[in-house]
């Protein structure tokens, strides 16, 4: 998900600049030499698409994955296989997306920016996204139905160290996902609101406001900067928390019946 984002922000960066030079050389006399042909954009547009596809693949993908994780029993023999064959599916599925999208454009017909979904494909782009993004919000639930098996799970195995120790990194993979895709699902919501309230009051507003309004509901800017922050900010405190619990016990300085006792403990306490 983090080299998506990588990727996508990358092809923004170059696609902005890209403009904000050509808009600086056009004269205010001609301004429509600022377009640029279908086929000039496509390495922007593909890779663009790409990576919004695939980062909703992907999250579909790792919900299989904690699928099988909770209920099938060969899991941990088959991990690697399973892994391998979400990759190659997050590949071919995005891929044949973009392909099928992109089908129809006319390659030398003109674009205002390389941002714009060439005509003859718009309904396609349409019917994509209606299919594939709402996949964070049916993955949202999934991952509250996964949070609680796990945790039912975890304090079933109180007394299997094991056991106990799958379960409880298994309840907080799930909180992870639970806290991921919760983000993700909120702000596709508040991208679909922005996008619908710009269609019904574009046209009354000011044109510079309209503009900069339309600009900023271009949410996956912010995307690609509070799902990173959220990923980071998680994975930073459950460290802390388990660093901190391990110092604790490491601390412990007794012996004999006593020793054996706060072992015992500290192995069963670690995971809860």
């Amino acid at each position: 998900m983090l080299l998506l984002i990588f990727a996508h922000s990358i092809d923004m960066i170059l696609l902005h600049l890209y403009h904000i030079i050509r808009s600086l050389q056009v004269s205010s006399s001609d301004p429509c030499l600022i377009r640029e042909k279908v086929s000039f954009c496509a390495p922007f547009r593909y890779t663009y698409a790409f990576c919004s596809m695939a980062l909703a693949i992907c999250t579909y993908g790792i919900y299989i994955d904690r699928l099988a994780c909770a209920f099938y029993k060969q899991y941990s023999k088959n991990q690697r296989f399973i892994l391998i064959a979400q990759l190659v599916q997050l590949v071919v599925f995005s891929t044949s997306i973009v392909i099928w999208v992109y089908r129809n454009e006319e390659p030398d017909t003109y674009l205002l920016s390389c941002l714009n979904v060439p005509v003859a494909s718009v309904m396609d782009m349409t019917k994509a996204t209606v299919a594939i993004f709402p996949i964070n919000f049916i993955c949202f639930f999934l991952s509250i139905g996964l949070f609680r098996h796990f945790k039912r799970k975890e304090e079933g195995s109180r007394f299997d160290i094991v056991r106990h120790f799958s379960a409880a990194v298994d309840v907080e993979s799930s909180e992870f996902l639970y806290r991921t895709t919760g983000t993700q699902a909120a702000i596709m919501a508040l991208f679909s609101v922005a996008s619908l309230g710009m269609r019904l009051i574009y046209n009354s507003l000011p044109r510079p406001v309209g503009l900069t309004i339309a600009t900023l509901s271009y949410i996956f800017s912010i995307y690609s900067f509070v799902v990173p922050w959220v990923i980071v900010q998680y994975v930073q405190r459950t460290s802390e928390n388990r660093k901190t619990r391990i110092l604790s016990h490491v601390g412990m300085k007794s012996v004999g019946a006593e020793g054996a006792e706060n072992y015992f403990g500290m192995m069963k306490s670690q995971w809860e």
